[in-house]
């Protein structure tokens, strides 16, 4: 079998091909920053193939599979494939998320303010916000922003919330147009 290319339902390419009794499975895709792409497999039935990963500046999932496992499977011949958000590292605007690794997302700067912290993420149009839980009995959770912060609550809870720009620096409160939304529950 010469080898084949098909283009992916929502985005990117498989190219497969016979290598005596295995397939060849490779699907890429541009990577885009939105999130984690699955790709289906269709012949008469349809089938998880796996996870893209990042390789070489795109996306990338490569699978040798016996071609009696993709026959069993209803997947062989291959006629179509899908590529299917999975996960989205961005939550529609205006919903928060729970963001395990905060310091990843700031400035080299702030990396150790955020290190071994959880907070709440929220994608704003011109950055994004993080909101860290506030206990006013307990110290401020990070003093050198300590005047960046707005004090806000999120279902109900009281959290320190700080703006920051796409590239991970805070926002000056006064440089920030005050909607209220800072401090706004969702």
């Amino acid at each position: 079998m010469q080898r084949q290319e098909i283009q992916l339902d929502g985005g990117g390419t498989l190219t497969f091909w016979e290598d005596g009794a295995l397939v060849v499975l490779d699907a890429r895709r541009e990577e885009d920053g939105t999130g984690l792409y699955k790709v289906w497999l269709r012949g008469r039935e349809r089938l998880l193939l796996g996870t893209l990963a990042p390789e070489g500046g795109g996306l990338r999932l490569c699978r040798r599979v016996y071609r009696r496992e993709l026959e069993r499977q209803g997947c062989w011949p291959v006629t179509a494939g899908e590529c299917v958000l999975a996960f989205s590292f961005r939550p529609p605007a205006g919903q928060w998320r729970r963001e395990e690794c905060p310091a990843r997302l700031v400035c080299d700067e702030l990396k150790r303010c955020f290190a071994e912290r959880t907070a709440l993420y929220r994608p704003e149009r011109d950055g994004f916000l993080l909101a860290l839980g506030f206990d006013p009995s307990r110290p401020f959770p990070v003093p050198p922003l300590f005047c960046l912060a707005k004090p806000g609550q999120v279902e109900g809870r009281n959290y320190m919330m700080f703006h920051f720009d796409r590239d991970g620096v805070p926002v000056l409160p006064h440089n920030q147009c005050d909607t209220g939304e800072h401090s706004s529950t969702s």
